[in-house]
């Protein structure tokens, strides 16, 4: 009984050094007061990512929540999926295109290219601040070390996120001073991920160990787990996303730190 106990223990804090983010928290003042444009301030007429949706939420004074991935030539674009098919009509992934093959595809049949991280850096001027989820394909290091030398040049204020441990992990190793977070999802795997074993790795939040983040952006409706319930007590930044309504955001307030949201425009 006593060394079932003791293992116990041992496992116990072992997890706890595992999932355990930075600590003490960080100050992200700049960040709070504002909620966060999922892909820009979108509608049926602005396409997600795209240079107007973007205009639109700095123009509204919300943040904006991006996606940064990087061309075949190691240019830096805002999309979300790594295939072309839904937004552009056309079965190509973004990795495997060049700056120039990608300018030629519109957005959701609209007339809007997809934009480069330097259109959105040029649009928002420091305005309102910037959550930059990095989407590495292949090149993870290549990825991150191309976004933080365009970010240095930036005065605005701004942080990155990442599913992929490793982008989280590289910003801990090689830019330190940057505000980072870890994504994660619950236990099912999340909006349009099946569960697999990265996934109930993510709902551990056991990538913590590599990026040791400064906040957790969790998917909202997947958050009652036993991970979460932890990380409330460490109290790290907690960040929700994708959240839909303005009765989900109320009711998320006193939960999370920070919300992204899409879909509707929420009460200032």
């Amino acid at each position: 009984m006593l060394y079932g106990a003791a293992a116990l223990a041992l496992l116990a804090a072992a997890y706890l050094f595992l999932v355990c983010p930075h600590l003490p928290r960080r100050d992200m003042g700049p960040f709070l007061g504002h909620d966060y444009a999922h892909r820009g301030l979108w509608n049926t007429s602005l396409p997600e990512n795209s240079l107007p949706a973007f205009h639109a939420a700095a123009e509204g004074g919300f943040g904006i929540e991006t996606d940064v991935r990087m061309t075949r030539d190691g240019a830096l674009v805002l999309f979300h999926d790594a295939s072309l098919a839904r937004m552009c009509g056309i079965d190509r992934q973004v990795s495997d295109c060049t700056l120039r093959e990608l300018r030629q595809y519109r957005l959701a049949g609209t007339g809007e290219p997809i934009p480069t991280l330097n259109e959105l850096l040029e649009a928002v001027d420091g305005r309102v601040p910037l959550i930059l989820e990095i989407k590495p394909d292949r090149r993870v290091k290549e990825l991150c070390a191309k976004v933080q030398a365009r970010m240095r040049l930036y005065a605005g204020v701004w942080c990155m996120e990442s599913f992929h441990p490793l982008a989280v992990r590289w910003f801990r190793q090689n830019a330190p001073q940057v505000i980072r977070g870890q994504l994660a999802y619950g236990l099912r795997g999340g909006e349009a991920h099946p569960p697999t074993a990265l996934s109930l790795g993510l709902a551990a939040l056991l990538p913590n160990a590599a990026g040791r983040p400064d906040f957790i952006a969790h998917e909202a409706k997947s958050d009652r787990t036993p991970a979460m319930a932890l990380m409330r007590r460490l109290r790290p930044w907690l960040v929700a996303w994708t959240v839909r309504s303005q009765e989900d955001m109320d009711s998320l307030r006193a939960r999370y730190d920070l919300q992204i949201f899409e879909g509707f425009v929420p009460r200032r």
